[in-house]
């Protein structure tokens, strides 16, 4: 393997505060509620679901009267809500699994807090390019499932004009929605997977970040691009009162440092491509077993003809500790 230490253009750092947006991913493994609350919860959705899917389905029968639209409205309503409950016990299970890594990480390698906060590969990281597309794929299908039955009430039923807007509204961020996942499918088959090499395990704040990362198959010709290394912190914002109250997530940046370039370049696939971030010692360490997570990743935008290439990955840097041991992957 052939390792570059090509000139990447100019480096700029940036110290403003700023909300991060597009489909964030969740990367810290907590939901910052209590798992009793969130388990009865995703059973009550689970149960109301399942009853309004068995009296959509004729299974159960009720009196027609008090049945006020078609039984396949019902259904859709009823796998709405067992949904939902679903994605809530899912979210328990993840939390689950990293709380027993956790504990068992804290036995096996005592002051190791790299170690003990996630399930690293001390080599480097490879973000699955079908995971997105697969969760993209099952937001949509939810989108349009949940939409089907407030079509039925405002185009086939009638309903407001007011009623109509606001479900064109959505109608009209479905068809986005979709038209991204298309962009997410087409770039997971253009380009193979990448990834980036740890030169040391764990990173230290105040020292230097070398990070050597490694293009994808389908990368050749880029326009321009650019590598930005950046701490975030994940947290969620409710908004709202009552049942109006909704809770959403937020990513929001610290710092970052970024080399980007405007001239065309080459890459190959054969080719490790060094990058080196001077980062501050002031800023929060990684931190994703946390009710407030707090990580840092590096972003890859390249601008190629057709679909350009973005991908995002974990980068461990953790503050410095005299009982934790540093691994020196590369000479």
């Amino acid at each position: 393997m052939q390792f570059s230490r090509m000139n990447l253009g100019q480096y700029t750092t940036s110290n403003e505060t700023r909300r991060l947006s597009g489909q964030l991913q969740q990367r810290g493994s907590q939901s910052g509620l209590p798992t009793p609350i969130l388990f009865l919860f995703a059973a009550v959705f689970f149960a109301v679901g399942c009853v309004i899917i068995l009296i959509g389905t004729k299974v159960i029968v009720v009196d027609p009267k008090t049945v006020h639209a078609p039984h396949w409205v019902l259904a859709v309503t009823g796998v709405v809500f067992s949904f939902g409950g679903m994605m809530i016990w899912s979210l328990l299970w993840r939390q689950n699994v990293s709380a027993r890594h956790a504990r068992e990480a804290a036995r096996l390698y005592p002051g190791e807090q790299a170690l003990q906060d996630h399930k690293w590969d001390p080599r480097g990281h490879t973000p699955s390019r079908w995971a997105p597309v697969v969760k993209s794929i099952m937001g949509v299908l939810f989108l349009a499932v949940f939409l089907s039955m407030f079509n039925w009430w405002a185009f086939i039923k009638g309903g407001p004009f007011m009623v109509k807007a606001i479900v064109g509204l959505f109608d009209i961020l479905l068809i986005l929605f979709v038209g991204y996942t298309c962009v997410l499918f087409g770039r997971a088959l253009k380009f193979g997977d990448s990834r980036i090499h740890f030169v040391q395990f764990p990173y230290r704040l105040s020292e230097p970040v070398d990070i050597r990362w490694q293009a994808a198959h389908g990368i050749a010709r880029v326009n321009k691009g650019s590598f930005t290394l950046r701490c975030v912190k994940e947290y969620y914002e409710q908004r709202g009162r009552g049942k109006n109250r909704t809770r959403s997530m937020v990513h929001e940046e610290i710092w970052s440092g970024r080399w980007h370039f405007d001239e065309p370049r080459n890459f190959t696939f054969s080719e490790q491509i060094e990058l080196r971030f001077e980062i501050p010692g002031d800023l929060p360490p990684t931190h994703l077993h946390a009710n407030l997570p707090v990580f840092w990743e590096l972003e890859v935008k390249l601008d190629l003809p057709g679909l350009d290439f973005v991908q995002h990955y974990l980068v461990p840097i953790y503050e410095a500790q005299q009982t934790s041991a540093r691994t020196n992957i590369f000479p």
